[in-house]
């Protein structure tokens, strides 16, 4: 090979990491994300006297995550989110497994509003309580 080669296909998949990071971030166990980067940084926000976590939605290339009336996938979609919103979670709960994953968080300021933890990424760190 030449350099010529090498640097081809390091300036494909430096292409392709960019138009597909959620491909790449989807293996990452929610509980134990990554080093934090500027994209999955997470911080608690204080409001009303409550502690909410921060989240980032991360979801495949051009795929939206819907925002349920429930902690599961029966329940009716109220809206969705797109990759890279950032959110603030009330608490969790158990729910509906999606791929593998059956937390659910719901989402603060949004009464009964939940989203799969499976597509949102929150820092290690952060204290959600149950719901």
């Amino acid at each position: 090979m030449n350099r010529s080669t090498v640097r081809s296909g390091v300036v494909a998949v430096a292409a392709l990491l960019a138009l597909f990071p959620a491909t790449a971030m989807a293996a990452t166990p929610t509980a134990a994300p990554a080093a934090p980067t500027m994209a999955t940084v997470a911080t608690a926000h204080h409001h009303h006297h409550r502690t909410h976590a921060r989240g980032v939605v991360v979801t495949a290339y051009g795929h939206r995550l819907h925002v349920r009336s429930g902690a599961g996938t029966s329940y009716r979609a109220t809206g969705t989110l797109r990759s890279g919103h950032k959110v603030y979670l009330a608490c969790k709960k158990n729910g509906t497994s999606v791929h593998g994953n059956r937390v659910w968080y719901r989402l603060a300021g949004h009464h009964g509003r939940y989203v799969s933890a499976h597509y949102v990424r929150v820092p290690a760190n952060a204290s959600l309580p149950w719901c």
